[in-house]
């Protein structure tokens, strides 16, 4: 094999509703005794995917910027930011094919020997075989799989990249990954979910430093960074999206999102069968 994926848990946590984003919940709770709300103090992040260009300049025109944030120009989505009354507004325009709420995602921390405190980093490598070793790639009753001769670019979305860790290759700063989130770079983790994840992937083996990992020669495979989740350990559901798509404009062969946050939203859907059925990119989620 080329490449060696890890695989760990990974799911969703109850939500009373997976499809109501935390920001609208706590907008709508915000209203008056009589259930009103203020539209000039209340905004929502919305995804839209337009039929043409005419559906494009509609949606924009509800922006609070006048302009969204494209996610694919080929899917025709983007994300804006709204008034709440104004999600109705738009589904009934013949030249959109849909809204939807722009949900929370977050790094899914249910990884054994591995606690998050959002915005203070998490556990970084240490001195250790990481126990998915062993359950994706054991040596017993046979020797592991080792890495074959054909380089595979592995992306992984999280809350971005140590590139200064001694125990991961160093990416180029230019380069090597992509952020959506401003003042955020992929290059740096402030949170540690993103390196624990690349290192579980590809920390560099046979250096008396850090852990081994599932692809230990970096000669062998190459990474691409997808900030999809701020350095808090959290992002949106664009965020991730926009991520994955600069993955694949990158040309990754597999993409890896440790992450959850309730149900896909119908975007997320889309884009992630068309990238693997049309694409040929394996997504690990």
């Amino acid at each position: 094999a080329a490449l060696l994926a890890g695989v760990s848990h990974a799911g969703f946590p109850d939500e009373d509703d997976s499809r109501l984003s935390l920001q609208l919940t706590r907008k709508l709770s915000n209203n008056d005794q009589k259930g009103k709300h203020n539209d000039n103090d209340n905004t929502i992040d919305l995804i839209v995917k337009y039929k043409n260009e005419e559906g494009h300049t509609f949606a924009d025109s509800f922006d609070k910027n006048g302009k969204g944030r494209v996610i694919s120009q080929k899917r025709h989505t983007e994300t804006i930011t709204a008034k709440i009354n104004d999600m109705d507004k738009l589904k009934k325009d013949p030249n959109i094919e849909y809204v939807e709420l722009d949900v929370e995602r977050h790094a899914f921390p249910n990884m054994r020997g591995y606690e998050v405190v959002a915005g203070k980093g998490g556990r970084r490598l240490s001195e250790e075989t990481p126990y998915g070793i062993d359950m994706v790639n054991p040596d017993s009753p046979t020797p592991r799989l080792q890495q074959g001769s054909t380089s595979i670019k592995v992306c992984v979305v999280d809350t971005g990249y140590d590139n200064d860790h001694i125990d991961l290759p160093e990416l180029d700063p230019n380069t090597g990954g992509f952020s959506p989130y401003e003042g955020q770079s992929w290059s740096n983790d402030g949170h540690g979910h993103g390196t624990h994840c690349a290192g579980t992937i590809g920390a560099m083996g046979g250096n008396d430093k850090g852990v081994t990992s599932v692809n230990p020669d970096p000669t062998k495979f190459s990474f691409y960074i997808g900030k999809g989740l701020t350095d808090s350990g959290s992002g949106s559901s664009s965020g991730v999206m926009e991520a994955v798509q600069k993955c694949v404009d990158a040309q990754a062969n597999i993409i890896s999102m440790s992450l959850g946050g309730g149900a896909p939203t119908n975007a997320e859907l889309e884009q992630y069968r068309e990238h693997y059925e049309d694409d040929g990119v394996l997504i690990i989620a």
